[in-house]
C-alpha cells in the first residue's frame, strides 16, 4: 500500500470516527441530588450517556418520567447511553433522588 492511501485510509477514519462521536451526543452527568446539565437539546436519532460520578449504595438509577426508558443502578464512574428517536420534550428523573429532574429535548 502506497503512502498516498494509507494517509487516505487514516484520513477516511478519522472523519468516520469523528461522524460517530457527533452522532452519540452530550453527557450528562449525574450523582447526588443533581443532573447535569439539566437541560439538553439533541436531533432526533442521537443518544446522550448519562455517567454517575457519586457513590450510591445500590447506584444511581435514571428514569424518563413518562417510563420510555430507565437505566440500571449506576455504580461510581459508570454510564449508560439512550438513543432518543422521537421528537419532543422527555423528562428525567433520578430514581434516588426524585428532586433531580432534567429535560432532554428531542428536534
Amino acid at each position: 500500500m502506497s503512502a498516498r492511501m494509507i494517509a487516505v485510509a487514516l484520513a477516511s477514519a478519522a472523519l468516520l470516527g469523528a461522524s460517530a462521536a457527533r452522532a452519540a451526543g452530550p453527557t450528562v452527568t449525574v450523582g447526588h441530588n443533581r443532573i447535569d446539565p439539566a437541560k439538553v437539546s439533541i436531533k432526533k436519532g442521537e443518544s446522550v450517556t448519562f455517567h454517575n460520578v457519586d457513590e450510591m449504595p445500590g447506584g444511581h438509577t435514571i428514569a424518563a418520567d413518562d417510563g420510555s426508558f430507565s437505566s440500571p443502578p449506576l455504580k461510581k464512574d459508570e454510564s449508560f447511553t439512550q438513543k432518543f428517536d422521537k421528537p419532543g420534550t422527555v423528562h428525567i428523573h433520578i430514581v434516588q433522588h426524585p428532586n433531580a429532574k432534567g429535560e432532554i429535548d428531542v428536534q
